[in-house]
């Protein structure tokens, strides 16, 4: 137990001795990162980018993750539509 509890705040220990300053940086890059990122992934799937601000509220951002799951993507609908038109052949 030791042992894993040495492995997993290993990373944690060594954020908390980092300057402020350094931590906010990084806690700034990494946000930005998967504010960035998961606005890429949201348009990809159809859906607007601004959905992912809700990472920014407290347990927002696990509700959000089960309506997208759960609720129909607007661009499989799309390409269900062009198929349907004729204008993309059939999946195998």
């Amino acid at each position: 137990m030791n042992d894993l509890l040495a492995f997993y705040a290993a990373p944690v220990d060594l954020f908390l001795h980092l300057p402020p300053w350094i931590a906010s940086v990084l806690l700034g890059v990494q946000i930005a990162a998967k504010i960035g990122l998961g606005g890429w992934v949201l348009a990809r799937t159809g859906r607007s980018p601004l959905w992912i601000l809700l990472i920014l509220v407290p347990y927002a951002e696990v509700v959000a993750v089960w309506v997208l799951a759960y609720c129909p993507w607007p661009a499989e609908a799309l390409v269900r539509a062009k198929i349907e038109a004729g204008a993309l052949p059939p999946p195998a």
